[in-house]
C-alpha cells in the first residue's frame, strides 16, 4: 500500500550539508501494523514528515496504492498533543474542521465516532487547556479517523504520557486497526510497546534502516548488532 523506495535527506548547504537519511527503502501493507524503532536522532521523525510531504524529499519516492498524490489518504498523529490543537478552539470546532466539506451533519457523525476513542459528549464543549494529556492526544486520533484515513502515521504519540494511558491509547490503537482495517505506522523509541503492538519492525540507526523483522511467536529476532543491542 505504501512504497518508500531509496529515500534521501540533507539539511544546510555547501560544506554544511547534513546527510538526516539514507537510501531509505520500506512498505506497509493493507491493514498492517508496522513499527520504526531507533534512538532520538535515528531520522525517525523525519521520514514521517517526507511521508506525509510535509517536507520536499532530495531523492527517492513515495507511493500510496501506487498513486504520487496520496495525502488524503494518509494522515499523521504527532508527538505534542498540545501544540497539534488550536488553543481558543473548543473541541467541537477541532473535530468540525476535517469535516468542513461533509454534507452530512457533522456534530452527528462526530457524536457517533466519540465512543471510539474513550471520548465522551462533555468533552466536545471543552478548550484543550481544559483536557488532560491523555484526552487531548485521544482528541488527535479522532480528528485524523473522521477522514477514514487508509493509513494512520503515529510519530511518538504516547513518550509523553504516563504508563497508565500509554496503555489505554495503545490498546485504542490496536482496536481501530482491527476494527477499520486501517494501516498503522507506529513510530517510537519505546520497544516494549512496539513489540506488544506490531506485526512487522523496521530499525533505524543514523539515518538508515539497519535491520526489518516480522513478529512470529510472539516477539521478534535480530541479527544486526545495533538492533541486538537496542533491544537487550
Amino acid at each position: 500500500m505504501l512504497q518508500v523506495e531509496h529515500l534521501s535527506k540533507s539539511y544546510g548547504k555547501g560544506k554544511r550539508r547534513k546527510p538526516v537519511l539514507h537510501d531509505i527503502n520500506l512498505t506497509v501493507g493493507k491493514g498492517e501494523l508496522v513499527g520504526i524503532v531507533g534512538e532520538s536522532g535515528s531520522g525517525k521523525s523525519t521520514l514521517a514528515r517526507l511521508i506525509m510531504q510535509l517536507e520536499p524529499v532530495d531523492e527517492g519516492k513515495i507511493s500510496f496504492l501506487g498513486s504520487d498524490n496520496f495525502y488524503a489518504s494518509n494522515q499523521i498523529v504527532f508527538q505534542n498533543a498540545t501544540a497539534a490543537l488550536n488553543p481558543s478552539w473548543t473541541v467541537r470546532n477541532i473535530l468540525r474542521e476535517p469535516l468542513r466539506m461533509m454534507k452530512r451533519n457533522r456534530d452527528a457523525y462526530i457524536s457517533t465516532m466519540l465512543g471510539k476513542v474513550g471520548l465522551e459528549e462533555k468533552h466536545l464543549d471543552r478548550r484543550p487547556s481544559e483536557l488532560s494529556g491523555g484526552e487531548r492526544q485521544r482528541v488527535n486520533l479522532l480528528r485524523s479517523m473522521l477522514v477514514e484515513p487508509k493509513l494512520l502515521i503515529c510519530d511518538e504519540i504516547v513518550s509523553n504520557l504516563d504508563r497508565l494511558i500509554q496503555k489505554e491509547i495503545v490498546e485504542l490503537i490496536r482496536q481501530l486497526n482491527r476494527e477499520t482495517g486501517m494501516a498503522i505506522l507506529f513510530i517510537s523509541h519505546d520497544l516494549k510497546i512496539v513489540q506488544h503492538l506490531c506485526d512487522r519492525v523496521y530499525v533505524m540507526e543514523g539515518g538508515r534502516i539497519v535491520e526489518e523483522s516480522v513478529k512470529r511467536d510472539g516477539g521478534f529476532s535480530f541479527t544486526h548488532p545495533y538492533s541486538l543491542l537496542l533491544f537487550e
